[in-house]
């Protein structure tokens, strides 16, 4: 028997000043407090690197007042708002631990027959579910970890957290006969997800993380995981699902799907990859045919297509997964969730805007967008687009570009090519975008910014006049060579012309 139930088995038996702890699948560590308030604080706080901030709800399962000479609890009564004849008939009725209250009346032999059941036992499992199941909602409540009672007694604590769900929750019995202060550790399966990002230009990677910004018809990489429950050797057979969703005019279906337990790729007969109306789904339906146990890693990787209809700018593509798992041993397909974790996907537009020397709109130009690779070449994004006076060129990522006038309108020079690059910042924590910005590299033009829409807004002149080639280039040279050559054979001719004139 560990400490805690030790304790657990003296505080129910003698009613003692120390704490009694039982956990389903949880360790509890309690620190001294002081006696003597009717009002008290219950602290719940996460070991270290635990980084959810979780709620509980306290429910009083039995009332007595704290005897400082003795140290014990007198006049041991049910709760406030305890049925305690429905309590216990549901006790007697459970068949995990029935027998062990056969002979309970009352509030104090109850408490007794709890006081024999350790905390890693199915009776403990089964006496958590029970004591919880059959409470009323009379119940003090904490969004932030402490639980502020009234009276001295023994009290049922749930885990109530938005990060879990009603099946997943983790439950504390407590003696508190003033302040009390325990650690909890959280046992329960979790669920995340995470996205990689890339950018083209200099082939730089992130690790996992929670945003990223990609081109529209990119193959986004998704990672989804989950930690496998302490209670995992439990269970004879064990379900885990993930449960994928997002907006299918966003992001196309599921590709190159892997599955992994503790780094290590799992054959694919083990599990099944269904189509959802919202998404898919990774279904192992025995997990125990795998390596797995408790504080395994259970991850999925796959890629999916962002699809040309995906959002622009800040409100982004959100992608979502949960998972769906065995949470009851003594209830064979009894499953519980975990709640949704999202990874949001940006992507951005740059739009040109023709005008003339007058800054009127000019209509008769294409442009080609390129993006340059790792290899330093440039790739055209796309068609050469030819929309009148505003080009509009969608679905773009962080990276290096190259804007070219590939058609020119009639009675006008080309434009020089302009070179620039699209820089966003992202907010991993907050995931969201918070910076946009288009930086000239070669050219002349100037980008406004709009993280709504995710544009870069620029507007470029068109001189209209003679094509000439630009200062200092080589066609300059050129015209100077042959001008040159019109010039001296001019000269010659006239001399000529002079000297048969002379001879005459």
């Amino acid at each position: 028997m560990s400490t805690m139930s030790k304790a657990l088995a003296r505080t129910f038996a003698a009613f003692a000043a120390a704490v009694a702890v039982f956990a389903l699948g949880t360790a509890l560590s309690q620190a001294p407090a002081a006696y003597a308030e009717t009002t008290h604080d219950i602290t719940i706080s996460e070991p270290s690197g635990q980084v959810d901030t979780h709620a509980y709800d306290a429910y009083q399962v039995f009332a007595g007042t704290y005897d400082s000479e003795s140290k014990q609890l007198q006049g041991i009564t049910w709760g406030s708002g305890v049925d305690g004849a429905a309590l216990l008939t549901a006790l007697q009725s459970d068949p995990t631990i029935g027998s062990l209250f056969a002979n309970a009346t009352d509030a104090p032999t109850t408490a007794a027959a709890m006081a024999k059941i350790t905390d890693k036992s199915a009776e403990a499992e089964a006496l958590a579910k029970v004591v919880g199941g059959n409470l009323t909602d009379t119940k003090a409540s904490s969004p932030n970890g402490t639980v502020t009672v009234s009276g001295d007694g023994y009290y049922f604590i749930k885990d109530v957290s938005e990060e879990l769900t009603s099946d997943t929750y983790s439950k504390y019995i407590l003696q508190v006969v003033g302040d009390t202060a325990v650690t909890a550790k959280d046992t329960t399966t979790t669920s995340h997800k995470f996205v990689k990002e890339t950018n083209d230009s200099t082939g730089a990677t992130s690790e996992w993380q929670k945003v990223a910004d990609y081109d529209m018809g990119d193959q986004v990489p998704f990672q989804l995981v989950g930690t496998v429950a302490a209670d995992y050797a439990d269970y004879s057979t064990y379900y885990f699902a993930f449960n994928d969703t997002y907006n299918k005019t966003q992001f196309g279906a599921p590709q190159n799907v892997k599955v992994y337990v503790d780094g290590d790729a799992i054959d694919s007969s083990v599990y099944k990859v269904n189509t959802t109306d919202d998404g898919f789904d990774v279904v192992i339906d025995n997990l125990k045919q795998t390596a797995a146990h408790a504080g395994s890693t259970v991850s999925v990787e796959y890629t999916a297509k962002l699809l040309t209809t995906a959002n622009i700018g800040s409100a982004g593509n959100v992608n979502a997964s949960h998972i769906t798992f065995s949470n009851d041993s003594n209830q064979a397909g009894h499953k519980g969730k975990t709640p949704d974790d999202t990874v949001i996907v940006f992507t951005y537009q740059t739009i040109v805007n023709k005008v003339n020397e007058q800054q009127q709109n000019l209509d008769g130009a294409g442009f080609t967008l390129y993006k340059k690779g790792t290899d330093g070449n440039y790739t055209a994004v796309g068609d050469e687009l030819k929309t009148g006076h505003q080009f509009t060129f969608k679905g773009l990522d962080a990276g290096d570009y190259k804007l070219v006038e590939t058609t020119v309108p009639a009675g006008y020079n080309k434009m020089a090519d302009i070179e620039f690059s699209i820089t966003s910042t992202l907010d991993n924590t907050n995931k969201a975008l918070t910076a946009l910005s288009g930086d000239m590299t070669s050219g002349t033009a100037t980008f406004t910014a709009n993280t709504t829409d995710g544009s870069l807004t620029t507007t470029v002149q068109n001189k209209s006049g003679s094509i000439l080639p630009s200062t200092g280039g080589a066609g300059i040279a050129g015209m100077l060579i042959v001008g040159g050559i019109i010039v001296i054979a001019a000269a010659a001719g006239l001399v000529i012309r002079r000297r048969s004139a002379a001879r005459k």
